[in-house]
């Protein structure tokens, strides 16, 4: 399992999108832990990212979410949903919005 810290910027009257998509079915998927005020939002298409800055699949939706200005960090798990204890990869987040 590794862990990969990620910064990201946002505002508090857009959707942020987070540097992780959910790709094609593999049996695997993002979990979040997300501090209180931070909202997970429907997924979307977003604008690709810069290379090597994406993790996850290469096509698929960008997990989104919203917060009210502050500074968060989130933890999302890469797993099979009857392993969630046994993530392939854990990315931490840090959410800076202002």
């Amino acid at each position: 399992m590794d862990s990969v810290p990620m910064i990201v910027h946002g505002s508090p009257t857009l959707p942020i999108e987070l540097p992780i998509t959910q790709g094609p079915p593999t049996g695997y998927a993002w979990s979040l832990d997300l501090p209180s005020g931070v909202t997970r939002i429907e997924d979307g298409p977003g604008v690709p990212p810069a290379p090597g800055a994406h993790l996850g699949a290469s096509k698929g939706s960008h997990l989104r979410v919203t917060a009210p200005k502050g500074h968060y960090r989130i933890t999302a798990r890469l797993a099979r949903p009857w392993q969630p204890d046994s993530p392939a990869r854990v990315v931490v987040i840090e959410l800076v919005v202002e």
